[in-house]
């Protein structure tokens, strides 16, 4: 019977934990590593929703991509929702293991995944790697063709299942083809910066603060706000990764696909 610590192991051969950011917080963040796991879900982020989701299908080990413990928690007042969720992971005897800015940046992770999602060719690491070798955050590739402006947004629009967008753009350009993007959140300026100097027509990321989009009306490229929830890719396509690898090590859980929303916005 596969146990937690053989499959964090394999997960962490494929998305080491030495590449995430110094301030992450990935691994294990609940769960004895030699309990077995029967039956594992991929979540984006831990909420009431995707927790609840867990609980009624049986399952005993979630994936999430967002970690759940980030702060060091002081006291245990189960009447908090977030502490709540941390006595039913609890009580329900629920592993919990993390992969983040270690599954931005590495091959096959939450990058490489978005720049498949949008068709783009010729991609290469928007940053560089810590290490020689290794990439960094973000990508930048092309689109199989020019676009003009609005076909580009109508693209985005029906990528990310939405009616209108967030763009921020000094000067319209007659055709966009070069995309620069970073999952999540990722207008601190030397990411911009990075997206500007790869000659990208647009940079797609989420999370633009008002003063971080007067930063990126700038540069000569169109910024798009498609918000963090593009990341929503990780429960849609981390199941046929976990599926693949259990026959690659002979693993016997069950994967249980996700359908709760994590997403806390609605567009009306």
């Amino acid at each position: 019977m596969t146990n937690f610590r053989q499959l964090m192991s394999a997960l962490e051969a494929h998305y080491p934990p030495q590449m995430a950011e110094s301030w992450d917080q990935v691994g294990n963040h609940f769960g004895r590593p030699e309990a077995p796991v029967k039956r594992l879900m991929a979540v984006l982020d831990l909420d009431d929703a995707s927790l609840a989701e867990a609980i009624e299908k049986g399952v005993d080990t979630l994936i999430v991509h967002h970690p759940v413990l980030f702060s060091p928690i002081r006291r245990f007042d189960f009447s908090s929702p977030e502490q709540a969720r941390y006595e039913a992971l609890i009580k329900h005897d629920i592993k919990v293991f993390a992969m983040h800015t270690n599954f931005d940046i590495a091959h096959n992770g939450m990058n490489d995944w978005l720049a498949e999602q949008l068709g783009l060719e010729e991609v290469t690491s928007l940053t560089p790697g810590v290490q020689e070798g290794q990439p960094g955050i973000g990508r930048v590739g092309n689109l199989p063709q020019a676009l003009n402006r609005q076909a580009l947004l109508d693209l985005l629009k029906s990528t990310y299942g939405r009616t209108e967008l967030p763009v921020v753009e000094a000067k319209p350009k007659d055709s966009y083809q070069r995309i620069a993007l970073i999952g999540g959140s990722g207008t601190q300026p030397e990411y911009i910066q990075a997206a500007a100097q790869s000659q990208a027509d647009v940079f797609l990321t989420g999370d633009i603060s008002y003063h971080r989009a007067q930063l990126c009306y700038q540069e000569d490229m169109m910024t798009v706000d498609v918000g963090h929830y593009v990341e929503s890719i990780f429960k849609e396509k981390m199941p046929a990764f976990l599926t693949q690898l259990a026959q690659e090590q002979g693993f016997d859980y069950q994967v249980i696909p996700s359908q709760a929303s994590t997403n806390p916005f609605r567009y009306e």
